[in-house]
């Protein structure tokens, strides 16, 4: 008699429970990813990111209030948020019944670039009016996806190599399905631009490229680059080279275990005080404590990066 195949929901949920071990919130070896917890009912107010932000919801419910309307999030089902709409929501938890959720945000680069690459393969769905935002079950296929990044937190190697294919394949499964609309609410030519400004940064990062060069680059006015970049992408261009250096700096560290100084180096930056300034601002810890925490784990909890 053959056997049933594996509900991939189910090997999701028996992966990333055991993550969440206590209540708040648990950071991952991918700055995209982490965990949630709550053993007790909570009301959260969520303000402005520039990220869109995916939540599978594990265990428990949760509900989320935005733009007038209520959208339920509950085991077995993922919501899609645009960062630019506030919300409020209320959780419903117990120690017996715990709210945990599976926290992924989408960085504009990736969004972007594979943005770009559906709309130049002509492969995206048909465009539909933006809602504020999308719930829907967890199909097989995402299940899947999510499974394989939850696998590889714990290999340098795998997490280095496997980790952004999981990803863009997570971000072209969301593009091609019904949360589509709100990941591609309001794009226009200039987003278009936008996200070409992007590639543009990526490709020079290290190098700092001036606002007037990028603008050159994909046919903009330099006010006009700068406005509609800060619009869509939430930050400034020389914020977004700052964040991409600071990822090339971070995956050095882990992945080819370099000195703090080295790192500074290769990300571009003349002065190690200035990145180990810039890189505790965005990632809670000094490299040096970073790579030796994740060198040892593949999850922390974010209290413990308080420090």
């Amino acid at each position: 008699m053959p056997h049933a195949a594996p509900d991939p929901l189910l090997s999701l949920q028996q992966q990333a429970r055991p993550l969440a071990s206590q209540p708040g919130h648990t950071a991952t070896a991918l700055p995209e990813l982490w965990l949630f917890r709550s053993d007790q009912p909570l009301s959260l107010v969520r303000g402005y990111s520039p990220y869109s932000q995916v939540a599978v919801a594990l265990s428990g419910r949760k509900w989320i209030h935005c733009q007038g309307q209520t959208f339920l999030n509950d085991a077995r089902q993922h919501v899609v948020l645009h960062g630019r709409h506030h919300y409020q929501a209320e959780v419903e938890a117990s120690p017996a019944a715990p709210y945990i959720a599976l926290k992924l945000q989408l960085p504009p680069a990736l969004l972007g670039r594979t943005l770009l690459e559906l709309l130049e393969a002509q492969l995206l769905p048909r465009r539909e009016v933006a809602a504020a935002a999308f719930v829907g079950e967890v199909n097989a296929p995402l299940a899947d996806a999510l499974c394989r990044l939850l696998d590889c937190l714990g290999h340098a190697t795998e997490r280095r190599l496997l980790a952004p294919l999981y990803l863009k394949e997570i971000t072209v499964r969301l593009l091609t399905s019904e949360a589509a609309s709100v990941l591609r609410a309001g794009l226009t030519r200039e987003h278009l631009q936008v996200l070409r400004a992007m590639q543009y940064i990526e490709r020079h990062a290290t190098r700092q490229p001036e606002i007037e060069e990028i603008a050159s680059a994909v046919a903009m006015s330099r006010s006009s680059l700068g406005h509609r970049f800060r619009q869509i992408v939430g930050m400034p261009p020389g914020q977004y080279a700052r964040q991409l250096r600071l990822e090339t700096a971070r995956l050095l560290l882990l992945d080819e275990q370099v000195s703090v100084a080295q790192a500074a180096e290769q990300a571009g930056y003349a002065s190690t005080s200035h990145f180990s300034r810039d890189f505790r601002r965005q990632f809670g810890l000094s490299p040096g404590r970073y790579a030796d925490t994740f060198l040892r784990q593949a999850v922390l909890p974010l209290a413990a990066m308080a420090g």
